[in-house]
């Protein structure tokens, strides 16, 4: 009994000493910590807004005096929860943005009818994309479907457009957010699909086509509040990753040349052929599962392949840094042109149009990024949209009406 008091006594000092140790060093991290906090949060608050690029500024419309006003905008959305497609964005009121209670994007609307028939019904068309037709990188009323919307009112054409694009939604996405529509009521004229780049960059990150953006993080979070054990581990790791002292080692490292952002790994060249017929495959079934609940429900699709700015081959000096700085992606995107073309369902599909090459002949800043396109950019995608909306409707460009849209909707449909 006294040896054990004995060997406890000469182990208690040791266990003392380590105590006071660990405290003066938790002490230490979480000054350090907090210092380092307010460090940052100065020159959070004093630095330069980066995006976006001066050049851009400096060639987008009305002087792009707004365009950073945008981008703080952008960063200041939030996701909220969404059954069935994972997520929406939550109402936001801002001057360039308008994020509506429903948790879309908010679109150009005519000033009341006034015609002949004031009573006939809109022209109701429903458009389903990513961040591009969205809108990202422009204002309200400088939008893909906002464009479409007046293009088609000074036509004549009586339309009532709701955006239904998300920012990262892949194609798959939106043909589940059309089901819901239609399962809660909504009966649209025509669908307008807008899609090309998601579908692509996410097969490329995931290493498998047909699947969501990050869909590692939805693996991750998959019953995390049923795992104490996973649970406690995601919390330590956002804490870590979160934390001043993380992000002030990852600037050490980067300065260092130790911290590189690592690019995607590329895929083999036979990896590059299946992820691209994959891409291209998975896209023509869910076009013609739309074209099925079109017949259905009475509605026209129409399809859409966005732009990329590896289909530009005139690039402006602005663009071609953006091409190099993803130009992990360019083998994809080219391959997925390649088999886009090669698609006979597409080609030979009156309802799909690839705008791909439509910037093929022009030499301006089109692209504030390696998809997203200007305001001026959206106009000419918006002019070639509303002349394919006004075809498939049987409507001449000239002078049309409530009543002869009335006539090529039935005919048509």
């Amino acid at each position: 009994m006294k040896s054990s008091l004995r060997r406890l006594g000469r182990i208690l000092p040791w266990l003392q000493t380590g105590w006071s140790i660990l405290g003066v060093t938790l002490v230490m991290v979480v000054l350090l910590e907090l210092g380092l906090r307010g460090v940052f949060l100065l020159k959070d608050r004093w630095k330069p807004q980066i995006p976006p690029d001066p050049r851009v500024v400096s060639e987008v419309r009305d002087g792009g005096a707004w365009l950073p006003l945008h981008y703080r905008e952008l960063e200041a959305l939030s996701d909220r929860w969404q059954p069935y497609v994972y997520f929406r964005q939550r109402p936001f009121l801002g001057q360039t943005v308008t994020v509506l209670e429903e948790g879309l994007r908010a679109t150009w609307q005519p000033p009341p009818w006034q015609g002949d028939d004031e009573r006939a019904k809109p022209l109701k068309i429903l458009m389903l994309g990513g961040s591009s037709l969205w809108g990202f990188g422009a204002r309200d009323d400088q939008t893909i479907p906002s464009l479409i919307a007046r293009g088609l009112h000074e036509r004549g054409v009586r339309a009532e457009i709701r955006n239904l694009a998300e920012i990262g939604y892949v194609s798959t996405q939106e043909v589940i957010a059309l089901i819901r529509e239609l399962q809660q009521g909504y009966r649209p004229d025509l669908v307008l699909f807008y899609d090309g780049v998601n579908d692509s960059t996410s097969a490329l990150l995931e290493g498998q086509p047909t699947v969501t953006t990050k869909e590692v993080n939805r693996v991750r979070e998959f019953n995390i509040l049923q795992s104490p054990a996973r649970l406690a581990s995601a919390l330590a790791g956002n804490l870590i990753q979160s934390s001043a002292l993380f992000r002030f080692a990852g600037s050490m490292g980067r300065r260092s040349g130790l911290g590189r952002v690592k690019e995607p790994k590329a895929p083999s060249e036979t990896e590059l052929i299946g992820l691209s017929m994959g891409v291209v495959r998975g896209y023509v079934a869910n076009v013609e599962m739309v074209e099925a609940l079109g017949k259905a429900y009475g509605f026209r699709p129409v399809f859409v392949w966005q732009p990329d700015i590896f289909s530009k081959p005139k690039l402006v000096p602005f663009e071609a840094e953006e091409e190099a700085k993803y130009g992990w992606a360019r083998s994809l995107f080219t391959e997925v042109h390649r088999q886009l073309e090669r698609a006979d369902a597409l080609v030979s599909n009156p309802d799909f149009l690839n705008l791909s090459g439509i910037f093929s002949e022009t030499g301006s800043l089109q692209f504030l990024d390696f998809c997203h396109t200007t305001e001026e950019a959206n106009a000419r995608i918006a002019e070639v949209l509303v002349s394919k909306l006004l075809e498939i409707v049987m409507i001449a460009p000239g002078a049309p009406t409530p009543q002869a849209l009335s006539f090529g909707r039935k005919l048509k449909l």
